[in-house]
C-alpha cells in the first residue's frame, strides 16, 4: 500500500482550495488523509479520501501490513 506523506500540498476537488496534508489514517484497507487549510481567515482541517484531491505530488512512501 503506497500513501502520500504529511506536508504534500494537494487541491481539494469540489472546492479548488490548496491545502496540506497533515496526518495520514489507516482502517482496515482504507486511507483517509487529514488536509488542513485556510478558508476566510481561519484555519480549518478536513478528512478526505485520495479521490477527492488532486496533487501533482508523485513520491509516496511504502506501508506494509504484516500478516499472521
Amino acid at each position: 500500500m503506497k500513501i502520500f506523506e504529511c506536508g504534500i500540498m494537494v487541491i481539494i476537488k469540489v472546492s479548488g482550495i490548496s491545502a496540506m496534508i497533515t496526518a495520514v489514517k489507516i482502517k482496515f484497507d482504507r486511507i483517509s488523509y487529514e488536509l488542513t487549510y485556510y478558508y476566510d481567515g481561519e484555519h480549518r482541517t478536513v478528512w478526505m479520501r485520495e479521490e477527492e484531491f488532486t496533487t501533482e505530488e508523485i513520491k509516496r512512501i511504502e506501508y506494509k501490513t504484516i500478516k499472521n
